[in-house]
C-alpha cells in the first residue's frame, strides 16, 4: 500500500463525504466494476436459473446470497485503482476462483446477515487478517459511520426493489405493438383468487430486472462501504500526515543534494597527514591522592542529610456543588467577626427574599395556566380573567356603547366605515365572551375566534360572528368596503342583546 501513489485526496472527513468519497471511486470505473461483479456472479447464476427453472424465488433468494463474491471482486478493482495500480483482466480473471472459496463458510454463512459487511469486507479483503486480530481490526474501523453503513445496507435493498419495477415499467414500454402476446397471455392467466401464483413469464421477467438492479445498487454500496474504510484509517493511522510528510521530504529532496554538494565545494582542504606518525603518548597514570576527593563526595551523598525522603498523603475531593462559591462566601464573611457574621445573616435573608420573589413572579406572569373554567361552590362563574384587549381592539364593556349596533350604524351613515365595522367587530367579541363564556386569549386572530365560537355552540350565534369576521377582514385587510344594505343587515340582526339598531 503506497500512499504516495493515491489518486484520491486522502484527508479526514465525515461520515457521509466519506460514502461520497466511496461513491465518486465506484462510479469512475463504473463498467469496469459492472462487468467484473457480473463475471463473479455470472456462472453461479446460469448454473442455479438452469437446475431451478421452475423456481424463480429460490433463483433470487440464491443470487442475493451469492453477491458478496461480486463485491470481493469489485473491491479488488477500486482498492487498487486507489492506490496506483491498474489490474489487467488476466489477473481480475484469476482472482474471481479466490473469491469463490476464500472463507467460503464465514462470509456466505455465519456473516452473511451483517449489516457491516461494506466495511469488514476491505479489513478481510485488503488487511488479510484472521481470528482475533480482525475481531479486532473490524471494531477500530466501526467506531466512526456504523450507522451511516447499516442505513446503506438496508436502503439498498429497499432501492434495488423499487429500481427493479422501474427497469420492469422501461422494459414493458419498449416492447414494439404486437410482438406482447405472450405477456398478455400469461397476464391473462393470472388468477385474481390465487395471487400468488404468479406465472413463469411474469415471474421470470421480474427476476431479470430486480437481479440487474441489485447488481448496480451492490456497486455503489461496496464503495460506499470502501469510502468509510478508508476514512476511518485515515482518522485511526493519520494517512493525511504522514502523506504531508512525504511531500515535504520529496521537495527538500530536491535542495538538500545541491547544498551538500556546494558546502564539499567550499569547505577547506584537511592538511596531509605525516609520512610517519608519531606514536601516541603513553596514559599518564593518576596518583593514589586523586581518588581522596572521590571517596570523599561519596561519603557525604552517603549522609543521612542527603536522603530522599518521600511522602504519600491523600487528600479528600471536595465535592464541587453548585453552591460551593455560597459556601465560601459565607465562611468568608464569618472570617471578619461580628461584622463579617451581621454581613453573612443579610446576606442569606436577601438570598431567600430574592428566591421567594422569583418563585411569586413566575407564578405571577404564568397566573393563567392555573386558572380553569369551572363549578366550586355550585357557582358557574368562569375562574378564568377577562381578556381586555384582543388583537389590539379594546373589547372591555364599559369602553363600549350601550347599543352597539346603533351606534355602529350611525358611524357608517357619517362616513366612517372602518370605525363602524370596527365598533360592531368588537361589541360581538365582548358579547360573546360575556354571554356564552367563550375563552377568547389576546393573543387570538380572527380565525382562532372563529374557532372558539363554533365550539361554543349556537348559543353565542356563530353564523352571525363567522358573518361580521368575514365583512370585517375584507375592509380591514383588503380594503373592500361592503355594499351599504349588508352592513344594515348586519345591524339589524345583532342577536347580543335586546336593543337593536335601526
Amino acid at each position: 500500500m503506497r500512499l504516495e501513489s493515491v489518486t484520491a485526496e486522502i484527508r479526514p472527513r465525515s461520515d457521509w463525504e466519506a460514502v461520497d468519497l466511496g461513491l465518486a471511486l465506484a462510479r469512475r470505473d463504473f463498467w469496469r466494476c459492472f462487468a467484473i461483479w457480473w463475471l463473479a456472479v455470472l456462472l453461479p447464476t446460469v448454473a442455479a436459473g438452469w437446475w431451478l427453472w421452475d423456481s424463480p424465488m429460490l433463483v433470487l433468494v440464491l443470487f442475493w446470497w451469492w453477491k458478496p463474491v461480486g463485491s470481493r471482486m469489485v473491491l479488488f478493482e477500486i482498492s487498487r485503482r486507489l492506490f496506483g495500480e491498474a489490474p489487467t483482466w488476466k489477473a481480475s480473471l484469476r482472482e474471481i476462483p479466490k473469491a469463490w472459496v476464500r472463507r467460503f463458510f464465514y462470509r456466505l454463512v455465519w456473516a452473511r446477515f451483517s449489516p457491516w459487511m461494506p466495511v469488514t469486507l476491505a479489513v478481510e479483503e485488503l488487511e488479510g487478517l484472521r481470528g482475533k486480530a480482525y475481531q479486532q481490526r473490524c471494531g477500530q474501523v466501526n467506531r466512526r459511520g456504523d450507522g451511516v453503513v447499516m442505513w446503506i445496507y438496508v436502503l439498498a435493498d429497499l432501492g434495488a426493489c423499487w429500481f427493479g419495477m422501474a427497469i420492469l415499467v422501461v422494459v414493458l414500454m419498449c416492447v414494439p405493438d404486437g410482438q406482447d402476446g405472450a405477456w398478455r397471455a400469461a397476464a391473462e392467466s393470472w388468477e385474481p383468487s390465487t395471487p400468488w401464483e404468479i406465472p413463469g413469464l411474469i415471474m421470470r421477467t421480474v427476476l431479470c430486472c430486480v437481479m440487474l438492479a441489485m447488481s448496480l445498487m451492490e456497486i455503489f454500496v461496496t464503495g460506499a462501504g470502501f469510502g468509510i474504510y478508508i476514512n476511518n484509517r485515515t482518522w485511526i493511522e493519520g494517512w493525511d500526515v504522514e502523506l504531508a510528510f512525504k511531500r515535504m521530504a520529496a521537495r527538500l529532496s530536491k535542495v538538500v543534494l545541491p547544498c551538500v554538494m556546494i558546502f564539499l565545494m567550499l569547505s577547506p582542504t584537511p592538511a596531509r597527514a605525516q609520512e610517519a606518525p608519531e606514536p601516541a603518548p603513553a596514559p599518564v597514570t593518576a596518583p593514589a591522592s586523586v581518588s581522596k576527593p572521590v571517596r570523599v563526595m561519596r561519603e557525604v551523598k552517603t549522609a543521612p542529610e542527603f536522603k530522599v525522603h518521600t511522602v504519600k498523603q491523600k487528600v479528600p475531593l471536595e465535592s464541587k456543588t453548585s453552591w460551593s462559591w455560597l459556601e465560601q462566601l459565607l465562611r468568608m464573611l464569618h472570617f471578619f467577626g461580628s461584622g463579617g457574621a451581621w454581613l453573612s445573616n443579610v446576606f442569606t435573608v436577601s438570598m431567600i427574599a430574592l428566591l421567594v420573589g422569583l418563585i411569586g413572579w413566575l407564578v405571577w406572569i404564568n397566573r393563567h395556566a392555573f386558572l380553569r373554567r369551572g363549578n366550586y361552590g355550585g357557582g358557574d362563574s368562569p375562574i378564568s380573567p377577562r381578556a381586555r384587549v384582543v388583537m389590539g381592539m379594546d373589547i372591555s364593556p364599559e369602553n363600549l356603547p350601550t347599543d352597539v349596533p346603533g351606534a355602529a350604524l350611525a358611524l357608517w351613515r357619517r362616513g366612517m366605515h372602518q370605525e363602524a365595522l370596527g365598533l360592531l367587530y368588537r361589541g360581538a367579541i365582548s358579547r360573546v365572551i360575556e354571554m356564552g363564556r367563550v375563552e377568547i386569549q389576546e393573543s387570538d386572530t380572527e380565525g382562532d375566534c372563529v374557532r372558539r365560537v363554533n365550539q361554543a355552540g349556537d348559543a353565542v350565534h356563530p353564523a352571525y360572528f363567522q358573518g361580521i369576521t368575514g365583512v370585517w377582514m375584507r375592509l380591514a385587510y383588503a380594503g373592500n368596503r361592503p355594499q351599504d344594505e349588508e352592513v344594515e343587515s348586519l345591524c339589524r340582526q345583532w342577536p347580543f342583546g335586546d336593543r337593536r339598531g335601526a
